[in-house]
Order: C-alpha cells, then sequence, then structure tokens
C-alpha cells in the first residue's frame, strides 16, 4: 500500500545516495580526462604545423631558431598519440558506463524516495537493496574507479512524494541541468563555429594574395597551417558533440517541462507510477541518446 514512511534514515537510501556520488564524481573525473586529452591533440597539432612551417622559414636566415622550432614541431608530433591515449575510443567507453551507473543508481533512488513501482509497498528497502545489488554486480569491473573519491556525506533529496518528486527530480533536472547545460553547448559550438569560420576566411585571404601577387611573401605555406589548425578545430569541437548535445538538452528540457505542466494542470498523467516511469525514461533515453552516439563514432574521430 503506498504512504509516506519514514525514509531520511533508511541504510539502503543511503547506501544507494553514497555510492550514487562515488560513480558519478568518477564519472566527472574521465570526462575531464577525455576533455583535456582532446584539447591537447588539438592544441598539439596546431603547434606542429606552426612550428614546422616556421623552422623551414627560419633555417636560412636564423638557423638556430629554426631548429628549435623544428624540435618544437618534432615533439608535438610525438606527443599527439600519446594524449589521444586518454580520450581514446576504450576511455569514452568507460566514461559512458560510470556515467549510466551514476544515472542509474540516482533513477532507482528516487523511483524510491517518491513510492513509485517498483517501490510502492513494504518491502521497497528490500527491493531498492536488491536492484542496486544487481547493479553493482554488472558494473563490478569499473569499482577500482570509484575508490579515490570519497563518499561524501550528504542529505537525500527531498522527496517523500510525487509533487516533490516533480520538484525537486523533474524540475531541477529542467531548470539545474538541462537547461544550463544545453546553454553552454550551445556557446561553444557557437564560438567553434566563428574561430572555424575566421581562419576559413584567412585561409581565402592568403590563397587569394598568393594567387594575385606570387608566394614572393612565403604565404602558400601558412595556408596550409591555417587549414591545418581549422581541421584541428572543427575536429575538436566534433569530438565534443556540441552541437548535438545542444539539441538533445534542449529537447529533453522541453518533454520533461511538458509533462510537469500536463500534471499540474490535470491534463493527463494522473497515475504516480506512469508519471514517474515516463520522467525517468526520458532521461535514461536522453542519457543513453548521446552515450551511444559518441561510442558509435568515437572510433572514427580519435587517434
Amino acid at each position: 500500500m503506498r504512504g509516506v514512511p519514514d525514509i531520511d534514515g533508511t541504510l539502503a537510501a543511503a547506501q544507494v545516495w553514497r555510492g550514487q556520488g562515488r560513480w558519478s564524481q568518477a564519472a566527472r573525473r574521465a570526462k575531464r580526462g577525455i576533455t583535456r586529452g582532446r584539447l591537447t591533440v588539438a592544441v598539439l597539432t596546431a603547434v606542429a604545423a606552426i612550428a614546422g612551417t616556421a623552422a623551414a622559414m627560419l633555417a636560412g636566415a636564423a638557423p638556430t631558431a629554426g631548429r628549435v622550432l623544428a624540435i618544437v614541431a618534432g615533439a608535438s608530433l610525438l606527443l599527439v598519440p600519446v594524449a589521444g591515449r586518454s580520450s581514446s575510443r576504450e576511455a569514452v567507453a568507460t566514461w559512458t558506463r560510470l556515467r549510466a551507473v551514476s544515472e542509474a543508481s540516482k533513477a532507482e533512488l528516487y523511483r524510491y524516495l517518491a513510492r513509485a513501482a517498483p517501490y510502492a509497498d513494504a518491502d521497497a528497502d528490500a527491493v531498492l537493496q536488491r536492484r542496486y545489488d544487481l547493479l553493482m554486480a554488472d558494473a563490478g569491473d569499473l569499482v577500482g574507479h570509484t575508490l579515490d573519491d570519497p563518499a561524501t556525506a550528504r542529505p537525500l533529496p527531498a522527496v517523500t512524494d510525487v509533487p516533490s518528486y516533480l520538484v525537486e527530480r523533474v524540475r531541477w533536472q529542467v531548470d539545474g541541468y538541462y537547461l544550463p547545460a544545453a546553454r553552454r553547448a550551445g556557446r561553444s559550438a557557437a564560438r567553434i563555429g566563428r574561430a572555424a569560420t575566421v581562419l576559413t576566411v584567412l585561409v581565402a585571404l592568403l590563397s587569394a594574395v598568393t594567387g594575385v601577387l606570387g608566394d614572393g611573401l612565403g604565404l602558400t605555406a601558412w595556408v596550409g597551417v591555417a587549414a591545418v589548425v581549422t581541421t584541428a578545430l572543427v575536429g575538436y569541437g566534433a569530438a565534443q558533440r556540441y552541437e548535438q548535445q545542444h539539441l538533445e538538452y534542449a529537447r529533453t528540457a522541453d518533454q520533461l517541462t511538458r509533462l510537469r505542466l500536463a500534471r499540474e494542470a490535470g491534463l493527463g498523467w494522473g497515475d504516480d507510477d506512469a508519471l514517474v516511469a515516463e520522467a525517468e525514461r526520458i532521461i535514461a533515453q536522453s542519457n543513453a541518446a548521446w552515450m551511444a552516439k559518441m561510442i558509435e563514432e568515437d572510433g572514427t574521430v580519435q587517434q
């Protein structure tokens, strides 16, 4: 039967919430490593192109400077595959699994706190413990990634029923996560797009100048450099999937908002179990969609 039991001190909920925090921290750390690796690859590629071209141009006039730049270019190229390891397909797969465990744990806890199916009956604690144990069993090979993260004490979410679930889970996901993340991804995509446009225009201008005036100034070599830098920049943006994330986050925010407003206005979703299941389905589908896309495409993007 339904009710609002005293859940704040339950051992099962506290264990799941602590574990979710560790998995979430591990996922964030893995994602930061991937982002740093991708950015480092892009920077090293650009440095190698710039330094290599400058070295060739200075070889006669300033041989010492030319040799130094040649060393910088060579070292940068050698470091590209090293930096790429932290953003490899395997690293992305590990991050997505860490994130999936974190999100699955969170979803189970919120269902439990809202007392939605399968947590509507008196054995809710046992059901939560059993489902969490199954989740941990499937992720056993990833536990090592969570050992460096302390189990920070934090209060359980202030959810005791479905109305509070709509506020603390659904509304917070929209206002506290999806909309801010959509805006950040949109801004990042726009910045990279503007920078790529500027570099493309620069390539066109350099090509036009050398076509009209000849290559007395040695500009042809810099056309290639600008093209390489543009490719590295666009490749970094594509690997980060900023545009895809912007669209996915915005779409998910819209879906969750419409679901909540329909319930609050009495226009549908009157069944508590169905409402919570639909909200969690939307959140899970959003996570799965763009993480699966990253795994699918990453083998062709990364070194």
